[in-house]
């Protein structure tokens, strides 16, 4: 699997040795608010959600990194393309630890992941959100995804449900978007 980076990030395929950085965020309330699981309890918890998440690498059906730091390496969180369906579509997901929200990462790697995308020749990019999750609208929206749809009382996980929206940004709409990162494979 490809190595990304933007200007600030290096996006490095995930690992089974990145599993005890994966629980500082996925044991964090906070950062799982608007996941759809509730918090890793405990340590082994994490290392099975990453075996579960390499087993859907191998299978081709997705693309999971962890996002790194450029100058130093710290781990900062993890971001995927999921859900990816013959070509045509993939699935967006992105998590980070707090000390790194509102530094605009998340919109950096929206769009590498974006441009990754469109070098794979996918034809369009899904983000799934629940509805209270109003950073992730307006990054959304703000970097070419439009809302498609609200699925009201969507089950998140067996016997939970939310109200979440479906996003879509369609490929080649983005392409003369000036303002995303820049994105190269390594």
């Amino acid at each position: 699997m490809e190595i990304l980076h933007t200007q600030r990030l290096i996006l490095l395929p995930l690992t089974e040795a990145d599993a005890t950085d994966l629980f500082r965020a996925r044991g964090d309330a906070e950062v799982m608010e608007f996941w759809d699981g509730p918090p890793d309890v405990t340590p082994s918890e994490t290392t099975a959600i990453v075996d579960t998440l390499l087993s859907d690498v191998r299978s081709g059906a997705a693309k999971y990194w962890t996002i790194r730091l450029l100058h130093d390496g710290s781990f900062a969180g993890v971001c995927d393309l999921s859900e990816i369906q013959n070509r045509e579509s993939a699935e967006i997901g992105f998590m980070f630890l707090r000390m790194f929200w509102s530094m605009g990462f998340a919109n950096e790697i929206v769009g590498c992941l974006l441009d990754y995308a469109k070098s794979l020749g996918l034809k369009r990019v899904t983000a799934r959100i629940h509805a209270g999750n109003i950073r992730s609208q307006r990054l959304l929206q703000r970097t070419g995804f439009r809302l498609v749809q609200l699925l009201s009382k969507y089950e998140i996980r067996p016997g939970v449900f939310r109200d979440c929206l479906r996003f879509e940004a369609t490929l080649w709409e983005l392409s003369h978007m000036s303002d995303r990162a820049q994105t190269e494979v390594w």
